[in-house]
């Protein structure tokens, strides 16, 4: 048994406490007084006087005291507490927050509040939200965390709030690098997948390519999908390899005759499939139509632009002499990509005004502002965002490189709207040795158990979950997730007494009895979870007591208000808390938010 200093020391000042408290006791018994004389003879001063002045038997009396407390006190904290039959789950106290868990510091993400503190997670290890829509979510953690996380950060902001609150506090009082990548508008910065695959590293480019294909063509339990999907990615890494050729002295000089074109993007590889169309002479000096992907590598091959690795790639394909199954093998290949064919995407996917490396270098923060209607289109942009800035911070630990001297939170809201990634889940248990920590946010947890694609299964969602030392609930809407929390909050004993009685015959008198029996009782019922008030939480946190608490709102705490004040100039006139109406004025004026660049560039 684990004894700490700190029930020592108490044990101890009892001790002294009831020594001196009946020492006095003692020698009056002692030196012949008896038990009427007591009371008119003892006070609370009479110990110590007798001390001072060495009345007879002090001493012994003293020492008598000391022993029997001694010996009745201090064995009591070895002895073996009973264990309750159902458990003895109970919610954490304000002394175990504070010292035992260490919620209650100046450093660390905000999780929550209590009785007026911030509680702060300070660990490396993950956080988990569990938060149904409209409850509260990015008012009581999302937003808090942005006006007070120092370190790097990339958001999944959900209608672009967290960009039009926060941006303009993290860059101006912060000093950060801030960006908005929205896909789906011309204001926004820009992000190109391709440019982290680098054609010139022949030991590694096929890698980088399949990364990407992975999310693009995904392997399938299907044989007939898992064929198709195989043949469609290796049209795209041909077709990377054609682009390649095409990027040589040769290849430019083809382009120029002809006056054709070539980009480094998804919708670039995509129009790279259709071939080109080019007019040649034969050998009698006719002109010659050539069109389709099949004659121009059959004009390039004679031109001797392909390499050995653009032919090996695209045979398989071009030499298939079944009209049905290369038709089939191009729709596959053409599904994920076509989305990016639309104006928007492609002005959002020409460049890159961000390096996804840079992350842990210098402190910069990503929002990527997606609108609710647009969730479901942009389920494959964004697994390829979150998944490729995985794989780029997952190559090289801080410790090997002292330029990677910050820590970067991925505060992932709404993580299901992106689909199951496989990445996440193969590196969750390693990704905070890489200073990446992870904030997850899902509805609910049977949604984070949806079968995959858009979720991650059962046991996938277990072993995230496992991955998240700290895990946030709000008030849950479902009934089977109130029942998964209640079972994790775990259960309590407790007695009931039952009483009956018993009618005597005739005359005699009734008898009566008694028992006492214990029973189980969850810390929390289902229906009492879903009862909770919306401005409270709970929390639990690994080898600690769960937590109920309110959430941090950022609307009604200076602390956070003063934050505001420094970067609006309306917000900083008003004295106290400003109501709503004044707040969402200064939202509404734009006195939170960076400027961000309209793409123009056509294509």
């Amino acid at each position: 048994m684990n004894i700490s200093k700190r029930q020592v020391i108490l044990i101890i000042i009892f001790i002294i406490i009831f020594t001196y408290l009946s020492s006095g006791i003692v020698m009056l018994l002692l030196n012949g007084y008896g038990i009427m004389q007591l009371g008119q003879k003892y006070t609370f001063l009479f110990p110590l006087e007798a001390m001072l002045h060495q009345y007879p038997k002090i001493n012994q009396s003293v020492l008598y005291s000391f022993s029997f407390f001694s010996l009745t006190m201090f064995p009591a904290i070895f002895i073996k507490k009973k264990k309750a039959l159902h458990g003895e789950a109970r919610f954490a106290t304000n002394s175990e927050i504070k010292k035992d868990m260490d919620l209650m510091n100046e450093k660390g993400l905000i999780i929550g509040k209590k009785d007026g503190k911030l509680l702060r997670f300070k660990s490396q290890q993950f956080i988990a939200l569990g938060a149904p829509t409209r409850s509260g979510k990015g008012v009581g953690i999302v937003i808090p965390n942005l006006l007070d996380y120092k370190e790097s950060c990339v958001v999944q902001d959900i209608k672009q709030e967290c960009f039009d609150y926060t941006s303009k506090y993290r860059q101006d009082i912060l000093g950060q690098e801030v960006y908005l990548f929205n896909p789906f508008s011309t204001r926004t910065h820009r992000y190109n997948p391709l440019f982290y695959i680098n054609m010139k590293d022949e030991i590694y480019r096929d890698v980088q390519i399949t990364e990407l294909t992975n999310i693009l063509y995904p392997v399938s339990d299907n044989s007939t999908n898992a064929f198709f999907n195989q043949q469609a990615t290796e049209i795209f890494i041909g077709l990377c390899y054609l682009y390649e050729d095409l990027s040589t002295k040769l290849g430019q000089e083809f382009l120029k005759t002809f006056e054709l074109s070539i980009n480094w993007t998804l919708w670039g590889i995509l129009d790279l499939s259709s071939g080109f169309t080019f007019t040649t002479e034969d050998e009698d000096g006719e002109e010659e139509e050539n069109s389709g992907l099949q004659e121009t590598i059959e004009y390039l091959e004679f031109c001797e632009i392909l390499s050995k690795n653009t032919k090996e790639r695209l045979r398989s394909f071009l030499e298939n002499e079944s009209a049905n199954v290369k038709s089939s093998i191009i729709a596959s290949f053409n599904a994920p990509l076509m989305q990016f064919r639309s104006q928007p995407m492609k002005m959002a996917l020409s460049g890159n005004d961000f390096d996804l490396r840079d992350l842990r270098k210098k402190k910069m923060t990503i929002y990527i502002g997606i609108q609710p209607k647009q969730l479901p289109n942009a389920k494959l942009i964004l697994n390829i965002f979150w998944s490729q800035l995985l794989a780029l911070n997952l190559q090289e630990l801080p410790q090997k490189n002292k330029e990677l001297k910050h820590s970067c939170l991925l505060l992932m809201d709404e993580f299901t709207a992106i689909g199951k990634m496989d990445i996440i889940l193969k590196s969750v248990s390693f990704i905070a040795g890489y200073n990446l920590r992870l904030m997850t946010i899902f509805q609910s947890i049977s949604q984070l158990e949806t079968p995959a694609p858009d979720g991650y299964g059962i046991q996938g969602a277990k072993t995230l979950l496992t991955n998240h030392a700290c895990q946030i609930f709000y008030t849950p809407r479902e009934q089977e997730d109130a029942e998964k929390i209640s079972k994790l909050l775990g259960t309590t004993t407790v007695k009931t007494v039952s009483r009956s009685y018993q009618n005597g015959k005739g005359l005699e008198i009734g008898s009566s009895s008694r028992s006492e029996s214990e029973n189980q009782r969850a810390l929390m019922m289902p229906q009492e979870l879903r009862e909770l008030e919306f401005d409270e939480e709970l929390i639990t946190i690994d080898s600690g007591k769960p937590i109920l608490c309110e959430k941090a709102f950022y609307y009604n705490d200076s602390f956070f208000m003063d934050k505001f004040k420094l970067i609006s100039p309306t917000l900083k006139k008003i004295k106290g808390i400003p109501s709503r109406e004044q707040f969402e004025g200064a939202i509404e004026a734009n006195e939170t938010n960076i400027n961000i660049p309209i793409q123009t560039k056509g294509f």
